[in-house]
């Protein structure tokens, strides 16, 4: 009796793999080649905002300077065939299957910009995703706007950051940053992330913690160059901060001991400007 119970599952399960089918797409990934001693770059119309590699014999990082140029590089000869996943501003995904090659016909692929009704190729994540030039513009106008106000701050051998006022339209935070460096020593950005975080952990207690990467900034975050003040703009996504949890800003230095933490509260988050 219960073969035959399983039997008719099976059966059933099979016959509704047809109907099942229609409720996803298959992205087939762009095959890329890369070399041990050249380097591959994947030039995308907006900014990089994440990055996922299925191998660390695939070596990945953002060109300097610049946020929507990825550069690839393999990390030994030979390596077996790996993928790559991307993310851009625009809400985009990009797949790839990345192989080794000892001299790439092809080292440079730039993808152009895709009307937003273009379905096949990259895949769109979501269909309320905020126009990218909004975010763009949005933060620009933060940047130079004059409203200050007395928000958290933090410094660290001569690094000073401070949260000068936050503004929020569509459903996005723009965080105004002043970062000043008093020093003669160039402070390059190693991590700069938004965390959420558990109050009050007692010792030896594992504890959780949300990371939450920008998805625009304005303005050179990855230098601030020594006897220089800048202000950047971080565009954040809405959210809240839930009970027993604490915000923070990291940011740390590069091969470096400075680094800036910044705590901010759900008051300062209800005391967003609007953007009008």
């Amino acid at each position: 009796m219960m073969k035959c119970v399983i039997g008719i599952a099976v059966l059933f399960c099979i016959g509704k793999l047809p109907a099942m089918a229609q409720y996803y797409d298959n992205l087939k990934p762009l095959r890329v080649a890369v070399s041990y001693s050249k380097t591959s770059n994947l030039i995308f119309p907006y900014a990089v905002t994440s990055v996922d590699r299925g191998s660390r014999d695939l070596m990945v990082q953002k060109a300097k300077g610049v946020k929507n140029i990825l550069q690839l590089k393999a990390g030994k000869e030979d390596f077996k065939e790996t993928n790559l996943s991307v993310v851009t501003a625009d809400g985009r995904f990009y797949s790839f299957l990345v192989y080794y090659e000892s001299s790439p016909s092809v080292l440079n692929l730039r993808f152009r910009k895709i009307p937003d009704d273009n379905k096949e190729y990259p895949a769109v994540l979501s269909t309320d995703t905020i126009k990218v030039e909004n975010v763009e513009r949005n933060a620009d106008l933060v940047r130079m706007a004059s409203r200050k106000g007395h928000g958290p701050h933090d410094k660290s051998f001569s690094i000073k950051a401070h949260i000068t006022s936050i503004y929020i339209k569509d459903d996005i935070f723009y965080f105004r940053v002043c970062m000043k460096n008093s020093s003669a020593i160039n402070f390059y950005t190693d991590q700069l992330n938004f965390s959420i975080r558990d109050k009050n952990v007692a010792k030896r207690t594992a504890y959780q913690e949300k990371f939450i990467a920008p998805t625009y900034t304005s303005g050179d975050a990855g230098l601030i160059k020594a006897n220089t003040e800048s202000i950047l703009v971080f565009a954040v996504p809405k959210f809240t901060i839930p009970d027993k949890k604490q915000l923070y800003l990291l940011i740390t230095e590069k091969d470096g001991g400075r680094s800036i933490k910044l705590r901010i509260k759900n008051r300062h988050l209800i005391r967003a400007f609007p953007i009008i």
